[in-house]
């Protein structure tokens, strides 16, 4: 009976709780709309959900051109390009910053 009670004052207490600010913005990117997310929107995320973002724009730049080979180095160096342009141009798309990164 105790355990029964504990556990439901548990899950009324996780239930009422408000999201702390990381949750906010988890919630705020459930959807994206990439062709106008910006370097700006990017650089103002948390360090996790920058990278998250970064990596997930890298991953679909590979998977447009076709890419089955995942090489530790050039994507890092990838992703360093681009966050460096996003830093001198926050209001690129950040796809854009992604084209001239693969290309530079």
């Amino acid at each position: 009976m105790r355990l029964v009670l504990a556990t439901l004052l548990l899950g009324v207490i996780v239930v009422t709780v408000p999201p702390g600010p990381g949750d906010a913005q988890v919630a705020s990117l459930q959807r994206v709309d990439l062709a106008a997310f910006t370097c700006g929107d990017a650089l103002a995320l948390s360090g996790e959900q920058r990278d998250r973002i970064l990596i997930y724009f890298n991953g679909y730049l590979d998977g447009k051109a076709g890419s089955t080979v995942w090489v530790a180095q050039v994507v890092g160096a990838r992703i360093d390009r681009a966050l460096a342009q996003c830093k001198t141009t926050p209001p690129l798309p950040l796809l854009d910053a992604f084209a001239r990164a693969w290309n530079p």
